[in-house]
């Protein structure tokens, strides 16, 4: 079931995706591993309500999940499809929780914070790495798709 969780400051979804605005995402083998590099981005400067780590359950099956859409996000959903942008990420998402991954995310608003949380993943090699911003999806950091 989809949640929406308080820690995100702005939206988390857009026409029934999940997409948690001004935020980076980052994707870890492993939770303890995912803890690390939160505690990187704290010691970097980065407020503690700003920077979080999560399982791949939480995000998987709590954040991602479709399962209760309205109609409304539902006809959403399907304009995402035929675009082929957001729902493909949702994918790599829940291949990664599957495997025992685990995210990060942090509150990037502006180009400076950005720049940081990009400098300190270049360090911390994600699996993959993206910030969802008003005019689309940046990656960061992504492998081949076949990788996954």
């Amino acid at each position: 079931m989809k949640m929406h969780w308080d820690f995100f400051k702005e939206s988390d979804t857009s026409m029934g995706v999940f997409y948690p605005l001004h935020y980076v995402m980052a994707a870890f083998d492993n939770e303890a591993r995912a803890e690390e590099v939160r505690d990187r981005f704290l010691e970097a400067g980065f407020r503690e309500d700003d920077v979080a780590a999560v399982d791949g359950p939480f995000v998987a099956e709590r954040l991602e999940s479709m399962e209760d859409s309205n109609m409304l996000e539902k006809m959403g959903q399907e304009l995402v499809r035929a675009v082929g942008t957001e729902l493909g990420y949702v994918d790599d998402d829940l291949k990664t929780a599957r495997r025992g991954g685990a995210f990060l995310f942090a509150y990037a608003p502006d180009r400076e914070t950005t720049d940081k949380a990009v400098e300190l993943l270049k360090y911390a090699h994600p699996i993959y790495a993206r910030r969802y911003h008003r005019a689309g999806i940046h990656r960061i950091s992504y492998p081949k798709q076949s990788v996954l």
